[in-house]
């Protein structure tokens, strides 16, 4: 099977959707991941005939849309006040991945575990469980990307899920930034990572988590991480993530040089 190609969030181009989507063309990526919590595309607001005409409008730019991001500020898992409204929005996103014929809706979570016991939360479990079955019936995966909890603590979480449609996306500048070990993620769930954030960022100090950095300058040991990806036949795609940039374009399109230069021909 082929790579399914190099990709961008068009969130981190800081642009409109249609410029953001003509931008990653313009860079020559293969793969867009969507935001789709808020703003033009929030299933809310994007129609059916919306939906059929972004479809052709990312084709026709010979694009492919790899992922949605169903993030939600202000709305934790773990928070009996707000998880219902979680779990409303999440199950919109993932009805329109399935309109739109994408097979993977991503997450960012924060600690879903307890952070002195490690036990999963009785909260997160039950809401990921009323969206694992809702992304069963559509055939979409919903993929959380972990970044606090620890390869221990997200082992338990799954363990209590047993859900085959919620797989992991991999942001290891998101768990550096958090102390975390990714490799130890992907060497713990080999099969369930559908989805890699090409992200660096330094590693969390005593007191304070770690920033982010331009791809490659960071701790993540990228070298070791898609060698690690690789070995394993991953076919996921490679979304390079610059959230904090201050000068997005440049920024991205210098991550994708490298990018390309640390995965195998």
């Amino acid at each position: 099977m082929a790579r399914a190609g190099l990709g961008v969030d068009i969130s981190d181009l800081h642009l409109r959707t249609k410029e953001a989507l003509r931008k990653a063309s313009e860079l020559r990526f293969d793969v867009v991941e969507l935001p789709a919590s808020s703003g033009e595309l929030d299933p809310a607001k994007l129609t059916s005939s919306g939906r059929r005409h972004l479809t052709h409008f990312v084709q026709g730019l010979g694009l492919r849309i790899g992922a949605l991001a169903a993030d939600f500020a202000g709305l934790r898992l773990t928070d009996p006040g707000s998880v219902d409204e979680h779990v409303d929005r999440t199950r919109r996103v993932l009805e329109m991945a399935a309109d739109l014929n994408v097979r993977l809706v991503t997450a960012s979570v924060l600690g879903l575990t307890h952070p002195e016991t490690g036990d999963p939360s009785p909260t997160a479990i039950q809401a990921l469980k009323l969206i694992g079955e809702t992304a069963d019936a559509l055939d979409v995966v919903y993929a959380l990307r972990p970044s606090s909890d620890n390869v221990e603590r997200v082992e338990r979480l799954f363990d209590e899920l047993r859900c085959p449609s919620i797989g992991i996306g991999l942001d290891p500048g998101a768990m550096v930034m958090h102390g975390v070990n990714p490799l130890a993620l992907i060497d713990r769930f080999p099969e369930n990572i559908v989805l890699m954030h090409a992200r660096d960022g330094t590693v969390a100090q005593p007191g304070g988590m770690g920033h982010e950095t331009p791809l490659g300058e960071g701790a993540v040991d990228l070298i070791g991480v898609i060698g690690r990806l690789e070995s394993l036949d991953y076919r996921g795609p490679y979304i390079i993530r610059r959230t904090n940039s201050q000068q997005p374009i440049p920024d991205i399109q210098a991550d994708r040089e490298t990018l390309i230069r640390l995965l195998p021909p």
